[in-house]
């Protein structure tokens, strides 16, 4: 293989033990995106042998299709809603849906199960019901299984102030359910950020970033292990004379001979371009500073002071002796997230499970 991805299960299963520990409360996993491009699949069969995991979070019917169609049993949140079209898909794999404007609701009605998830906007201004519309959703949800009722923080990282005045909003939309003798089974509106606000009329977290190993914060209270190492081959090595010039636009000169070396691994494979000139890879436990333009399917990278042979492995993303590059590291040099990372990394990048160290 020219590039692959390992994903460590072990590693998955104990991140999700610590969290659990920390916040105490029974999970939502997210699996959306492709589990965030670590393979839906393989990490929802992982979590469902969790009993403290409740749900698995995608973001659309055919994302739940895909889980439902490689037997995963555990229930199924649809965080996108529904869309008429994909009514025969609900009612055949028996999603749940989280139903957010009134349109849904309509639609809601026709499922086969009657069960949803009632979203309420308390700030994200993107999906969810507000508070003014709580009359009429409860008129038209009188037939319909309210299992679950919910809402989302954008800003739980970066604003506490914000954040706590919408967990006051959720909980008086809540009691005003209650008024109307509503009492949904779950509550939840934690994502990875939140999980350190007090919000004790939650029974259930909602998470994603923190299962798969990164911190959505740099002072996050638990300690995570990043479950997916991305590696290449080195596959050429070639020396390079003071004042050369390196791939596209010439944007690296070489101040010195030096002894380069090309990486299979480019921005088709998940590689921010925006790495050219000023990322690096490991290679036999030491770092190798890319130069020039990342390529479409190629990475040149400087080899001078390494000891390396055509074939070598290269960390792209993970742990090699004492260096650690996380998704982190990256998204910050790339000017991004990591959640833009992971869900970046293609399809060309083989997914292999690694269990008990193999």
């Amino acid at each position: 293989m020219r590039s692959w991805a390992e994903i460590y299960t072990d590693k998955l299963k104990e991140n999700v033990k610590k969290v659990y520990s920390f916040v105490k409360k029974d999970i939502i996993a997210v699996v959306k995106a492709d589990a965030y491009g670590h393979d839906a699949v393989l990490i929802s069969k992982t979590l469902e042998e969790i009993p403290y995991i409740k749900f698995l979070a995608v973001a659309t019917a055919e994302e739940g299709k895909i889980l439902k169609e490689n037997r995963i049993k555990k229930d199924i949140l649809v965080l996108g809603g529904i869309l008429e079209e994909e009514l025969e898909c609900f009612n055949k794999y028996n999603l749940i849906p989280v139903i957010s404007d009134f349109n849904q609701l309509k639609l809601a009605h026709k499922l086969k199960n009657k069960t949803i998830h009632l979203k309420f906007d308390t700030g994200m201004n993107r999906l969810g019901f507000y508070k003014e519309d709580m009359e009429k959703v409860i008129n038209l949800t009188k037939d319909l299984n309210i299992q679950g009722f919910m809402t989302h923080f954008p800003s739980a990282d970066v604003d506490n102030e914000y954040t706590e005045n919408q967990i006051k909003q959720f909980y008086e939309i809540l009691k005003n359910l209650n008024s109307k003798n509503i009492y949904p089974k779950y509550i939840h509106s934690q994502n990875s950020a939140g999980l350190t606000y007090k919000c004790d009329f939650c029974n259930l977290v909602r998470i994603g970033l923190v299962i798969y190993g990164e911190k959505p914060y740099e002072d996050f209270p638990v300690e995570l292990d990043n479950i997916m190492y991305i590696k290449a081959k080195l596959i050429s090595i070639k020396n390079l004379k003071k004042g050369e010039k390196v791939s596209y636009t010439g944007s690296f000169t070489a101040d010195k001979n030096m002894k380069i070396g090309v990486v299979s691994f480019g921005y088709a494979d998940g590689l921010p371009r925006l790495l050219s000139n000023k990322g690096y890879f490991l290679i036999n436990g030491k770092k190798a500073k890319i130069i020039g333009n990342i390529t479409m399917d190629m990475t040149i990278v400087d080899l001078s002071n390494i000891d390396v042979k055509i074939g070598d492995e290269v960390v792209i993303i993970g742990k090699q002796k004492d260096k650690e590059i996380k998704f982190a590291d990256v998204a910050k040099l790339a000017q991004t997230i990591p959640y833009e990372i992971m869900c970046g990394i293609s399809k060309r990048v083989r997914r292999i499970e690694i269990k008990n160290g193999k």
